[in-house]
């Protein structure tokens, strides 16, 4: 497998269109890279440098410590998967995934054995006399990646590979990459719009907003000490809410305050917000580190707008401070549209942000 640096990569098109700014990242050999982020972020655009589709403005990118940044695609020994799966309509999958193989002028047992051993780790063995017309997308999509696995290429790059299949195959198919990946430990860049295949997928997740990285870490990075409103808002389902507050200080002892509740920080808190004292800043919880009728004493009463079942929870609607609030509580937690109930929140869980520069404090 390989070691993948890009350092200082940019792309333009056109004149002003600058679709990635200056990418500085580092892919360890065998890891599983994620990255996600909202349609026309640079995520495809950076993939497609790595594998040379696209031409590189500025920088370079660095396999095994060789420049490859102006190498064409068919010399970096990288596999691709797109979205479209682009398996050939006119060979069987049979032929599909020996094709790459007979390129490299194997030999024909050389290829039967390799077409037949990547077939049963994609369970396509029954299907290699078929053509691509004959089989299901989810299918086909297998195909593309035992094709990809056959040839042992030092970097696999997949584009979106799942987003064309229906919900229930896509996450049986997570599964599938995952174990291919564990068994060939090969080194994955994935790209994705979705975070739950990312966190689900992902050794590491790289973030992308307007062409630059805002955040690099592992799913529990990401997750639990998001770097900014950004990230904390993109990662999750429901996103974190986000609530005005002020910090106030009383008798030595640190507050957040608003019109309906007032919660006490402990002073781990004291030296992070020292500079913030009588300023607003921007209070994130995440939905499920918000406590419904808690054993403890209740921050507030709110009241239950409307109840979105998930089968093993409940998203419970409300509002505060005439904004939209939703709180994720386990399936037993029986709470009726128009009452009322207590609420506190977990508070070693709550994330903190300057509204200015939405950063984390």
């Amino acid at each position: 497998m390989a070691n993948l640096r890009l350092e200082h990569v940019y792309k333009r098109y056109g004149r002003n269109v600058w679709a990635v700014k200056d990418i500085n990242l580092k892919i360890d050999d065998g890891e599983f890279l994620v990255l996600l982020g909202p349609s026309g972020c640079g995520k495809t655009t950076t993939l497609r440098m790595i594998a040379g589709l696209e031409e590189v403005t500025r920088g370079n990118i660095i396999m095994d410590e060789r420049d490859i940044t102006t190498l064409p695609p068919w010399k970096r020994n990288m596999s691709m998967i797109f979205q479209s799966y682009a398996v050939w309509p006119h060979m069987t999958v049979y032929q599909n995934i020996a094709y790459a193989l007979r390129l490299k002028r194997l030999s024909t047992s050389e290829i039967d054995k390799t077409v037949r051993e990547v077939a049963q780790m994609t369970d396509i063995t029954d299907y290699l006399d078929r053509f691509p017309n004959q089989l299901s997308g989810g299918q086909r999509q297998r195909v593309a990646v035992a094709r990809a696995v056959a040839v042992k290429p030092k970097i696999f790059l997949m584009d979106e590979p799942l987003s064309n299949l229906d919900a229930k195959l896509r996450v049986s198919m997570r599964t599938e990459l995952k174990s291919i990946h564990v068994r060939t430990k090969a080194t994955t860049i994935f790209v994705t719009h979705d975070q739950s295949e990312a966190m689900s997928l992902a050794d590491r997740i790289v973030i992308m907003k307007d062409g630059e990285i805002v955040q690099i870490g592992t799913p529990w990075d990401v997750y639990h000490d998001s770097a900014n409103m950004f990230v904390a808002n993109f990662i999750g389902t429901p996103p974190t809410n986000f609530i005005k507050v002020r910090i106030g200080m009383e008798d030595d002892k640190l507050y957040l305050i608003n019109p309906e509740f007032k919660v006490l920080l402990d002073d781990s808190f004291k030296k992070r917000l020292a500079s913030y004292n009588g300023s607003e800043v921007v209070l994130g919880v995440r939905p499920e580190n918000i406590t419904v009728f808690p054993k403890e004493e209740p921050l507030l009463t709110l009241e239950c707008l409307l109840i979105e079942p998930q089968g093993s929870h409940n998203i419970i609607v409300s509002k505060l401070n005439d904004k939209i609030i939703k709180i994720v509580v386990p399936s037993e937690v029986i709470v009726k549209p128009g009452e009322k109930f207590p609420i506190a929140f977990k508070k070693n869980s709550l994330l903190l942000f300057d509204p200015q520069t939405e950063l984390r404090i």
